[in-house]
């Protein structure tokens, strides 16, 4: 095989994070009396969610605020009365209660791990990412998640690669590692960062409008196999 290591980035690339946060945000909106039917309430919050991600991303936010600003500037931009602080608790609690997959990830992960060790490097929040790889039935194929919230860096910032690498027990300049992701800002921009191959899980088709450039890129999780 090409590479020594399978690099893989958790939401949206082998965990569908859409279906998880509609299912969430509608039991947060049930618990605390507004329209969980809404549309629009619903495009608001992920919007506010998405730009929060991204400043977190870029070293702007921390994790702790991001948790209680996203629903303080959901509940001021729709000129709703509530708890930010209690729905954003409420609402990491709701996350992990349903886990989907995306599509053909089971079957891609129990080809792979049987030739090359995979790690998932992930964005996200400790409690809510290792309860939802322990119910996605996905966590036998996997060797070592490594989560921003823990280890303190967040991609695309190269020293949570480094981190990676460190537990893995590697020099990461001697290792020959593909990172996957469906995030241009993050995965391939921190696969740049670190001098690593990078894939970009593609599935919408959507235009790359950035200057950094994947090594690879795919509609499907299938397409991977022949770049090994």
């Amino acid at each position: 095989m090409k590479y020594d290591i399978i690099l893989l980035d958790a939401d949206e690339t082998i965990l569908d994070f859409k279906q998880s946060e509609n299912y969430s945000l509608k039991r947060v909106l049930n618990q605390h009396g507004l329209d969980s039917e809404s549309t629009l309430l619903k495009s608001s919050y992920q919007k506010i969610n998405e730009e929060l991600w991204k400043n977190h991303a870029l070293g702007l936010l921390s994790k702790d605020l991001l948790k209680t600003e996203r629903f303080r500037l959901f509940l001021e931009e729709n000129n709703l009365a509530g708890d930010a602080l209690l729905m954003g608790e409420d609402y990491l609690r709701a996350l992990p209660e349903k886990v989907f997959l995306i599509d053909g990830a089971y079957d891609f992960l129990a080809k792979l791990h049987q030739k090359i060790p995979l790690v998932i490097v992930t964005n996200g929040i400790g409690y809510v990412q290792n309860l939802r790889l322990e119910k996605s039935g996905l966590k036998h194929f996997i060797d070592l998640m490594v989560i921003s919230e823990e280890c303190g860096f967040s991609k695309p910032d190269k020293r949570i690669f480094e981190h990676t690498f460190k537990l893995i027990g590697k020099p990461l300049s001697q290792t020959r590692a593909l990172m996957i992701g469906d995030r241009i800002e993050t995965d391939i921009l921190g696969a740049i960062n670190a001098g690593l191959d990078s894939c970009w899980f593609n599935p919408n088709g959507d235009k790359n409008q950035t200057p950094h450039r994947p090594t690879f890129e795919v509609s499907s999780l299938d397409q991977i196999h022949c770049l090994l």
